[in-house]
């Protein structure tokens, strides 16, 4: 009696996992720029209102954003935990089938 097939697009896996590698590093480069922005805001007419609000944004913002990062990093390990588990149990099955 078979189990059931699995059938895995590995050039899907592998470039989704590339991807989440990339939106990684911008998250986590992202910091730098928020702090540029509320220094580029600075007191308009001498006025400190737009320079605490873009605080308070960059204040949620920095919380908000390393919830999201350490999604995007916990997805991206498991994708490529999965396509290097299968890539390496698909080259142990074709090993031992040439030596049947």
């Amino acid at each position: 009696m078979a189990g059931p097939d699995i059938d895995l697009d590995f050039d899907d896996l592998t470039s989704m996992t590339k991807d989440l590698s990339t939106f990684v590093t911008e998250f986590e480069n992202i910091g730098d720029t928020t702090d540029d922005v509320k220094d580029a805001v600075g007191r308009p007419h001498g006025r400190t209102q737009l320079e605490r609000k873009v605080g308070d944004f960059e204040g949620g913002w920095d919380g908000n954003r390393e919830v999201i990062l350490d999604g995007l990093t916990n997805i991206r390990d498991h994708l490529q935990a999965i396509v290097d588990q299968f890539t390496e149990t698909d080259k142990q099955l074709a090993t031992s089938g040439e030596t049947s």
